[in-house]
């Protein structure tokens, strides 16, 4: 059995294995500091820390949308460290059994698709869920990593 949160990106459902989740956010006002990679939207200060927030429309290559009152930033722990999403919306916790959660197809896999985990069934409906682990590689982490640090350097000041 897997629990996943599922959520919307341009009218489609994705989801993410909740063992990866960190928690939900509301959308607030971001800081934009220079460098960071063009699917960064910014970086939000939660609860005292700086977290990178991805525009992960941009990053899946989806159509934007407008924020609204339900556009929400879901928070995910990584081996190197939190990084927050931009998502339309969340619909809820997912219970998949493992009958109805197939290993993303081998043959359509590549740097592009890294972030793909697996497809869940949900009734007749398809859902990706992605992998925040390979959303971010090494060095775009080290790049968005450097600018951290340089803002946390210039809280200090």
């Amino acid at each position: 059995m897997k629990e996943i949160v599922s959520f919307y990106l341009s009218g489609k459902m994705y989801g993410v294995d909740v063992d990866h989740m960190q928690g939900i956010e509301k959308h607030r006002e971001l800081a934009r500091p220079t460098g960071l990679p063009d699917f960064m939207e910014g970086v939000a200060d939660i609860r005292g820390e700086l977290i990178p927030v991805m525009a992960l429309k941009k990053r899946l290559i989806l159509p934007p949308a407008d924020v609204t009152e339900k556009t929400k930033l879901l928070v995910f722990r990584t081996r190197n460290g939190k990084i927050a999403c931009i998502v339309d919306g969340i619909y809820r916790i997912l219970q998949i059994d493992n009958d109805n959660a197939q290993e993303f197809p081998r043959i359509i896999q590549s740097e592009e698709t890294g972030y793909a985990d697996f497809v869940a069934r949900i009734g007749s409906e398809l859902i990706l869920v992605i992998n925040p682990e390979n959303l971010i590689n090494e060095a775009e982490w080290v790049s968005v990593g450097e600018i951290l640090d340089r803002m946390e350097e210039e809280d200090d000041d």
